[in-house]
């Protein structure tokens, strides 16, 4: 669909794409026309302190424009797709427009289908067994677990997604149930959105990626994950388990080289931003933008 048949009349702009495409920058710019608020769809910006690792918006463009669920959580805070649906909901009730933008796959599927999730309390046995077979090289035997019991979550669930894994592994043990059949959406996606997907060729994205990986480690990303560790926040929380974060951390540990943890980086980036876009692509009604 094209970019200029859109319908900004609509009272939600969702605004997706791979890393590094310029979600950020649009979203800004639309902002400022139609005089509205930009909801951040990253399950990482709502942490304080990383702030160069999620390539956050400025200071000054936040001021510019209202931005929201971005340095609202602490890293050791838990944060859920369950919890972005909820704030989304009770934000829209003002029946004011608003703009969302934001590349995490799970995020933009639970809100475009309304995805209603399983009520599962928590099980902290469960739970640090399974984080404790994740940690300790266990993680595809989980992910096979889980595609046993549960192929259509697996499909879009990847065996890095620590967070996700986990949580689904813990429901199926709680329910005794695969996730997938306790979760419901609408059959069709909600019609009061205009999806915005911005796009390129790969190789742009991947000099994109590339050139913003280095800038980060320039803008001091190994000092501001060092200083996350200074302040006693565990390497294993889910907040530090993200690309960026979780590589550099190896290296303040001695495991790998700058050198090898910022080529792991550059190679995670890319592989995410594959992953992203074959998810976008299953995506009904998205007009899309081939950015300069």
């Amino acid at each position: 669909m094209n970019f200029c048949d859109a319908n900004f009349d609509n009272p939600i702009i969702y605004i997706i794409g791979p890393t590094g495409i310029g979600k950020s920058s649009l979203a800004l710019r639309l902002a400022k026309h139609l005089n509205t608020d930009i909801i951040s769809a990253d399950s990482y910006q709502v942490y304080k302190g990383m702030d160069i690792g999620t390539a956050k918006v400025s200071l000054d463009d936040r001021n510019e424009v209202p931005h929201h669920l971005i340095d609202t959580h602490l890293p050791s805070d838990p944060y859920t797709v369950i919890d972005f649906m909820r704030y989304c909901k009770k934000t829209l009730e003002s029946g004011e427009q608003i703009i969302i933008c934001g590349g995490n796959g799970l995020f933009l599927r639970s809100f475009i289908y309304n995805y209603q999730f399983p009520k599962a309390k928590s099980n902290p046995d469960i739970r640090n067994t399974l984080i404790h077979d994740y940690e300790t090289g266990k993680k595809q035997s989980l992910w096979n677990q889980l595609n046993s019991v549960d192929p259509t979550s697996a499909t879009t669930i990847h065996v890095n997604n620590k967070h996700q894994l986990i949580r689904a592994l813990e429901i199926y043990l709680i329910t005794n149930k695969a996730p997938s059949k306790i979760k419901q959406k609408q059959p069709k996606p909600r019609q009061d959105v205009t999806i915005i997907g911005l796009t390129n060729d790969r190789s742009v994205v991947t000099e994109r990626i590339d050139k913003r990986v280095d800038t980060m480690i320039k803008q001091g990303l190994i000092e501001e994950v060092k200083h996350l560790l200074e302040q006693g926040y565990k390497p294993s929380l889910p907040a530090l388990n993200c690309i960026g974060y979780k590589e550099t951390i190896s290296y303040l540990n001695g495991g790998i080289s700058q050198a090898e943890m910022i080529d792991l980086i550059k190679v995670h980036t890319h592989q995410f931003s594959k992953r992203q876009m074959t998810l976008f692509k299953k995506i009904e009604n998205v007009f899309w933008k081939i950015t300069n």
